[in-house]
């Protein structure tokens, strides 16, 4: 891959003595450590619609490992988006329904609990059930852009790949 439509930008995070930097695409505000969206526009809109139709339509099966490796994340933005049904049991039926996942209760209620620990999430308990809800929405946030950069970079390196074939 040539690289041509991708840049390294510092996030400002630094390991060492070097700045941390992450492959961005070309365009949008050049810096991505600013909270608006005009930093997160920088996707293609035909990429993203195209993604959002097969999510959508329930066209888009994600093997469950994958789902399993940014459960942290998916969890918290289901629960973001959500105006009720943020018990475990809504949960999965989500992972189930959006991503075709089929999660046992052994790996979604560990993750959650580890999130409330480390007060990402509050926990309403209720008469049978406990809802969820966001603690901390600068860590949320945070966790989930770094998880949506990670899978956007490997995504547009297989897509700049298939010029190859």
């Amino acid at each position: 891959m040539s690289g041509d439509n991708l840049r390294r930008v510092a996030t400002g995070k630094t390991m060492g003595d070097r700045p941390d930097e992450r492959l961005t695409p070309l365009g949008g505000s050049g810096d991505p450590r600013a909270n608006d969206t005009a930093s997160r526009d920088a996707i293609p809109e035909s990429l993203l619609t195209s993604v959002i139709d097969d999510v959508t339509d329930g066209d888009l099966a994600v093997d469950d490992g994958m789902v399993t490796q940014s459960l942290d994340e998916i969890l918290l933005a289901l629960i973001a988006l959500s105006d009720d049904e943020t018990h475990g049991t809504g949960l999965m039926e989500e992972l189930s329904r959006l991503f075709d996942a089929q999660l046992s209760p052994g790996t979604v209620y560990p993750r959650l609990h580890d999130l409330e620990a480390d007060d990402t999430l509050t926990v309403h308990e209720l008469v049978q059930t406990k809802q969820y809800s966001i603690n901390d929405t600068a860590a949320a946030e945070s966790q989930i852009e770094a998880a949506a950069y990670r899978h956007l970079l490997i995504g547009m390196f297989l897509h700049a790949s298939l010029d190859a074939l």
